[in-house]
């Protein structure tokens, strides 16, 4: 197991403004079965004020709904039209916008959003996995083929993303769903975190601590200490034996608050 004896759901996040940017960006969010990270873009304050539209919008679809009947696609098109309602509506926040990705336990399965570069992936017994796709320039050439792993790490358009909320009305969401066991972690980050922290890292800091709020502060901290130089944002969910329908002690790996 990754993280093992959890009886019930626990969601955590950390957020850092790392050691280059004057101001976080940065948002996270956590709730009952329930976490969203943000990174937001523009200038002056902009993407500090898009991501925190992002992280309202993901607090109020879970308090209509639950984490049960969460409706993904739609919480992350709402967020897109009230960033860009905003950013009508005050010259000040004019082009800003943001990433969002959101994940959801209900019994037996995780559910993710995501439109961007922030990631989402998913710790069990036989490693971790990266859920989803980096919506961003150097993430199709990866995926295309036309550069390698080792190349996507230093190419200077690495950072150029290709899909965010707050740019068009009719915005692509991708979703997918994904069956969990007891212990099994998901880690949502941003790009301050993933670009300086490798994924093998993320699993083995998961595992030394039953406490996943220290796994993410030490993640933070490693970031920091290879230069911090964007905003630092990670949240975390630990699946538990509450959250799989006739779950004891099976196999897995081993209140709400913003920030």
């Amino acid at each position: 197991m990754v993280i093992d004896g959890v009886k019930a759901m626990m969601c955590v996040c950390a957020t850092d403004v790392g050691l280059v940017r004057e101001r976080n960006e940065d948002a996270c969010f956590v709730g009952a079965g329930c976490c969203a990270v943000a990174d937001g873009l523009g200038g002056h304050r902009a993407g500090e004020v898009a991501s925190r539209i992002a992280m309202h919008a993901v607090e109020q679809e879970l308090s209509r709904s639950g984490s049960a009947e969460f409706d993904t696609a739609r919480c992350i098109k709402q967020a897109n039209a009230a960033v860009l309602d905003a950013s009508r509506h005050a010259n000040a926040l004019e082009g800003m916008g943001t990433t969002l990705t959101v994940a959801t336990i209900s019994p037996g399965a995780l559910k993710v959003g995501h439109v961007g570069d922030s990631r989402a992936y998913l710790l069990t017994a036989s490693g971790i996995e990266q859920l989803t796709d980096d919506h961003s320039v150097v993430g199709e050439m990866l995926r295309s083929g036309l550069i390698t792993a080792e190349e996507a790490v230093a190419h200077p358009k690495r950072h150029a993303i290709t899909r965010a909320l707050g740019f068009f009305d009719d915005l692509e969401v991708d979703v997918g769903e994904w069956p969990v066991q007891p212990g099994d972690v998901v880690v949502l980050c941003t790009d301050g975190l993933h670009d300086l922290v490798r994924p093998e890292e993320i699993y083995a800091a998961f595992g030394r601590s039953p406490d996943p709020s220290h796994a993410c502060r030490d993640l933070v901290s490693l970031a920091r200490s290879r230069g911090g130089h964007d905003n630092i944002t990670i949240a975390a969910g630990v699946v538990s034996e509450s959250d799989v329908p006739g779950a004891g002690s099976g196999p897995g790996p081993g209140g709400s608050e913003s920030c």
